[in-house]
C-alpha cells in the first residue's frame, strides 16, 4: 500500500521505536512504584524523554513541565478544563480541531465561557491582526499552529506577542506541526503546547504531551495513584505527577523519544522533501481540474476534490487500488464550512517523511482513471 494518510498518523517508525516497545515488552515494570531496577530503569526513561521534549521546544525545566498524555486529545482537554474559570472570554479559529473545539463550545453551552471564533481570511489564513484583536478582550486563546485541513500555519511568534500585550493565556495545538514547524516556547512566550506522540514525532499510538508553565496551577483531569505522596487521600499538587495518575505508557514514551530525536535530527531533510512531493501533487491536481483547498505544502497535507465526485467515493476508489488517504469530514467541521464543503467533505493525501517521487507518480495517475469516471 502507499500510504498518504500522515495527517492521521505516520507511517513510518524509526528503528529505534520498535526496539523500545519490544524491550518493554520483555522488561515490563511500573515506573515510579517500585525500586527494582526495572521500575527505575522505565522510570528513567521516561524522564529522559521528558527532558529532551522540554529541550527540543523551548521550555526550561525552571519554568515548564511535560505531562504525559495518552494523545493530543487529552492534552488539549488538560490544558482547556484545567486552565479555565466560570466567565473567561476564549479565543479560538474556525481553522480549529475538534479536539480544540468541542470543549469550548460545551464550556459555552453551559454558560461557563464567552468564546469568540475567528474565521480565516479570504486568502485561507488565519490573519494575525484579526487575532490580536481578538485576543484584546480575552482571557485566554487556543489555537491550532496548523490546520489539518488545510495545512495553514499560524504565526506563532507573533501570537505570543499578542498574548503578552494583552496578558492572555495561550495554549498551542500542535498536532499537524511539530516538528516541522520551529516552536521555542520561551522565546515565543508559549504558555501551553499539545503534541501528539505518533504523526510528526514518528512515535507510537497512545502517546502525547502537554507542556505547560508550572504557573499556571492547572487542575488534573485524572486523579489517583502517582507513586507520591501515598499517605495522603488528596491529589498532589507538584507536576508533573499532579497531573499524571495511574500506571503511564512507559514503553511508550520511550518509543516517542526514539522517534522524537529521529525527528528532529532529520527535520530539515524531511521538512523539504515534504514540501517538495506536496508542492509537485498540487501542481498535478492542477492539471486534473481538482478543486485544490490547500495553499501551503510546507506540511504536506494536502486536501482537494475531484469535480463532480464524492470526496468518500475517491477515498473508497484509491483504497481498493491500495492508496491510503482519508475523504469525509476532518474532525474540523467549522473549517470545512468555510471551505464549503461541509456536504461533502475532501479527500486530503498527506505526506510524509518516507514518501517519494516515484509513489506520487502512481497517486496521480490512479486519480486520473477515478477522474475519467461517470460517477
Amino acid at each position: 500500500m502507499i500510504y498518504l494518510d500522515n495527517a492521521a498518523t505516520s507511517a513510518y517508525k524509526p528503528k529505534g521505536v520498535q526496539e523500545a516497545l519490544v524491550y518493554d515488552l520483555t522488561h515490563a515494570a511500573n515506573s515510579g512504584r517500585s525500586g527494582h531496577k526495572y521500575a527505575l530503569d522505565a522510570a528513567m526513561k521516561i524522564e529522559d524523554c521528558r527532558r529532551f521534549l522540554a529541550e527540543q521546544l523551548g521550555a526550561p525545566e525552571d519554568e515548564y513541565t511535560v505531562i504525559f498524555t495518552k494523545n493530543c486529545t487529552e492534552a488539549l482537554n488538560l490544558g482547556i478544563f484545567g486552565f479555565l474559570r466560570e466567565g473567561m472570554k476564549v479565543v479560538t479559529t474556525a481553522f480549529d480541531h475538534n479536539s480544540v473545539l468541542r470543549p469550548l463550545f460545551e464550556l459555552e453551552k453551559r454558560g461557563k465561557i464567552e468564546l469568540m471564533v475567528i474565521d480565516p481570511t479570504p486568502e485561507g489564513t488565519v490573519s494575525p491582526e484579526h487575532l490580536e484583536r481578538a485576543m484584546e478582550n480575552a482571557d485566554f486563546a487556543a489555537v491550532s499552529a496548523a490546520s489539518n485541513v488545510t495545512g495553514a500555519r499560524l504565526d506563532l511568534a507573533r501570537l505570543g506577542k499578542a498574548a503578552e500585550k494583552y496578558s492572555v493565556v495561550t495554549l498551542v495545538d500542535g498536532a499537524q506541526a511539530i516538528p516541522l514547524i520551529k516552536a521555542d516556547m520561551r522565546k515565543y512566550g508559549l504558555d501551553m503546547l499539545a503534541c501528539p506522540g505518533h504523526k510528526g514525532l514518528h512515535g507510537p499510538q497512545g502517546t502525547g504531551f502537554l507542556i505547560a508553565r508550572k504557573d499556571l496551577r492547572l487542575q488534573p483531569l485524572l486523579m489517583g495513584g502517582t507513586g507520591t505522596a501515598s499517605h495522603s487521600t488528596y491529589q498532589p499538587t507538584d507536576p508533573p505527577e499532579a497531573y499524571e495518575a495511574g500506571t503511564l505508557f512507559a514503553g511508550g514514551i520511550a518509543a516517542l523519544h526514539a522517534g522524537a530525536k529521529w525527528s528532529f535530527l532529520n527535520r530539515e531533510n524531511s521538512g523539504a522533501s515534504i514540501a517538495r512531493l506536496a508542492g509537485e501533487l498540487m501542481e498535478y491536481l492542477k492539471v486534473l481540474g481538482a478543486e485544490i483547498y490547500t495553499k501551503d505544502p510546507t506540511l504536506g497535507v494536502v486536501s482537494f476534490n475531484l469535480k463532480g465526485k464524492e470526496s468518500s467515493f475517491v477515498a473508497d476508489m484509491l483504497s481498493e487500488r491500495d492508496f491510503a488517504v482519508r475523504g469525509g469530514l476532518h474532525c474540523a467541521p467549522l473549517a470545512h464550512k468555510w471551505l464549503k464543503t461541509d456536504t461533502r467533505g475532501a479527500v486530503r493525501a498527506s505526506i510524509g517523511a518516507d514518501n517519494t517521487d516515484k509513489e506520487i507518480y502512481a497517486f496521480v495517475a490512479a486519480l486520473e482513471r477515478i477522474n475519467m469516471m461517470k460517477r
